[in-house]
């Protein structure tokens, strides 16, 4: 099945277009806007009728949403303007209110306009809690495009990950240490990566091809996650790797391309046809060096070397970031597969 296919079938509700954000609070009546500052404060003179209430996305424990959910006014239609972090917070209000919930990506680089639950960060630990579903994503073409070119190629990496997540669920399942092997989602984690690599030039050049291909494997995916009860399939060690990131540095980067430096570390460190996602990388022209993305060498050694004790302590899925063994060589090659 194609994703063009997919589009067809259930899954997510999406309208794509250009211009699709502007007047929307004019269509909408009352709203209440979850946001991350910099794209609204680009794009929110489009918007038409000012917003009943404006929330930053910033506090992604579960106690603080749930005091953002009592602030709402009733009557009124969420919408999330932004990446990763307004997308979960707004899942989270339409959980907790059941009001009408309307998604505008203004990125590319996260899936989580089209996942049910919200990413929460609790006690230094990322889990995902709450079910929703939108009414609509809207996939605006004109604000995507307008945005910087990382934030589309930053995309590849939750789509990426499938590599990587694959050989974690396979080799975990060998061991009996996994959620039961399902060949159907394990399947479609090797189809994306197909997909991937033949529209990887098309997300280099910000096309609506590009971009509407990468929206509809998010879609997919985030459906399929839904279905098997879990995202086995697609999140692994490359994302343990980010998460340890964020636990040993305190900080965060973007988030794809995060996860893309996990793949292709991980990918090289178990000799895991590293060739393949470099070229994916480099054909999508994703940022990739530490240099590039604004992290140190050292920064890397120190999460490499904390991750599989992270890992462990966190209960994430057993995977090759439970396995390794990190020296100065592993610590090496890493870097090496990053053209540090």
């Amino acid at each position: 099945m194609s994703i063009s296919e997919f589009a067809a079938q259930d899954g997510f509700p999406v309208e794509y277009g250009h211009g699709l954000f502007d007047g929307l609070g004019d269509r909408l009546g009352a709203t209440v806007v979850v946001m991350q500052p910099n794209p609204w404060e680009l794009i929110k003179e489009r918007f038409g009728t000012p917003p009943r209430l404006v929330i930053e996305a910033r506090e992604l424990s579960p106690a603080a949403l749930d005091d953002l959910a009592a602030s709402i006014p009733g009557n009124v239609t969420i919408v999330g303007v932004g990446g990763g972090s307004a997308m979960d917070v707004a899942k989270w209000l339409r959980w907790k209110t059941q009001l009408p919930l309307i998604q505008v990506p203004t990125l590319a680089s996260v899936d989580a306009c089209f996942t049910r639950m919200s990413a929460i960060r609790n006690d230094n630990k990322v889990s995902y809690q709450g079910d929703a579903v939108p009414e609509r994503v809207l996939v605006d073409y004109r604000i995507l495009q307008e945005a910087p070119s990382r934030f589309i190629s930053a995309g590849i990496g939750d789509v990426l990950s499938c590599h990587t997540a694959y050989a974690d669920w396979e080799m975990a399942s060998k061991l009996g240490k996994s959620i039961p092997w399902n060949a159907a989602a394990a399947q479609a984690s090797l189809r994306y990566m197909d997909v991937l690599e033949s529209v990887a030039p098309e997300i280099a050049k910000q096309s609506t091809v590009g971009i509407k291909t990468l929206m509809e494997l998010y879609r997919e995916n985030g459906w399929l996650s839904h279905e098997v009860g879990h995202a086995r399939f697609e999140e692994g060690s490359e994302h343990f790797f980010a998460y340890t990131f964020e636990n040993v540095t305190g900080r965060t980067i973007l988030h794809g391309e995060l996860v893309t430096m996990g793949v292709l570390m991980i990918a090289a460190l178990t000799g895991n046809d590293y060739q393949r996602v470099k070229s994916i990388v480099q054909r999508a022209r994703t940022l990739h060096k530490p240099e590039d993305v604004g992290i140190t060498s050292r920064e890397i050694e120190e999460t490499l070397y904390a991750m599989k004790e992270f890992s462990i302590a966190q209960d994430y899925w057993y995977s090759w970031a439970h396995v390794l063994e990190i020296g100065k060589a592993e610590v090496a090659e890493a870097l090496k597969a990053l053209d540090f």
